[in-house]
């Protein structure tokens, strides 16, 4: 009988030895914030992140025409991990999505599309990054 339970510990802790690395240590997932672009507007505005966390944007343009979201100071400030905003800038064509992955750095950025008038009919938006 002592045999069959030390038998029972060593398959135990066979199985347990066994497991796959993600299981003990998951990370949790990287926060995801949705920026919609459409006529003349942003959503939501103001866009809300934490500093120093990483962070997924998925930015959706809802709209048939084509939209910027220039940032500049933001990217610049932020560091990328995945995706890119040359020149602080996601342009999407009509229906167009792209995802960028960062880590934002504290403070308030200003954010506008730079297609023209657009700005003037009120497509800005601010970044509040706390």
């Amino acid at each position: 009988m002592n045999s069959m339970r030390v038998a029972c510990a060593a398959i135990l802790a066979g199985a347990a030895m066994t497991l796959p690395a993600s299981t003990a240590a998951a990370k949790p997932a990287m926060p995801t914030v949705t920026i919609s672009l459409a006529t003349y507007s942003f959503s939501p505005n103001p866009i809300y992140l934490a500093g120093g966390v990483p962070v997924r944007i998925i930015f959706t343009n809802r709209s048939g025409q084509t939209h910027e979201f220039d940032a500049p100071i933001f990217f610049r400030s932020s560091r990328i991990l995945g995706g890119h905003a040359p020149r602080g800038e996601i342009r999407l064509r009509g229906g167009q999505t792209r995802v960028i992955q960062l880590v934002p750095a504290r403070g308030t950025y200003k954010a506008h599309c730079g297609r023209p008038f657009h700005t003037v009919f009120g497509m800005t938006a601010r970044i509040i990054v706390s």
